[in-house]
């Protein structure tokens, strides 16, 4: 499947498959979770057998729990954040973050070609990302941003150990 085939459609289907495997954890929206956000996608895709994964997702998560540890209420103790990852093995990982600013999210052009972190918005979700879309959160507290990525063709900088 090639990325710009790729729709909302698709990734819902993948959610949907039987042999999805999935994870979640939620945080509290403080800083400091952004960390604990890339240990648990390390720790999960480890536990999965997908460690080829882990660089291209850890950038991804680490992006989205920024946006929304940035969105969070100026309580932070009230706030959480929810990361759940869903894997479908030889297909895709799909991850995908609450985020409690329920307006859509601009990706912003980087300055160079290098993915970098930490306050590129969504630049290195559509990267990495094969697709991302955003939806409601059910609870109408804010949006799910979610992020398709293809297992069997990850970019070459997703190869780093």
């Amino acid at each position: 499947m090639n990325s710009h085939q790729i729709t909302r459609g698709n990734m819902l289907e993948v959610l949907a498959s039987p042999t999805a495997l999935s994870a979640c954890m939620s945080l509290p929206s403080r800083p400091e979770s952004v960390k604990t956000a890339r240990d648990f996608v390390t720790d999960q895709l480890a536990c999965w057998g997908h460690p080829n994964l882990d660089y291209a997702a850890k950038l991804v998560c680490s992006e989205l729990v920024t946006n929304a540890v940035t969105h969070a209420t100026p309580d932070p103790s009230t706030s959480e954040c929810t990361v759940v990852l869903t894997l479908v093995p030889g297909e895709a990982l799909i991850a995908q973050v609450a985020d409690p600013d329920p307006s859509p999210p601009v990706p912003r052009a980087t300055f160079s070609g290098a993915l970098a972190e930490h306050g590129r918005g969504l630049s290195i979700v559509t990267q990495l990302a094969a697709h991302w879309s955003v939806s409601p959160r059910p609870d109408g507290k804010g949006k799910v941003v979610s992020a398709y990525l293809l297992i069997a063709a990850q970019p070459a900088c997703a190869a780093r150990p």
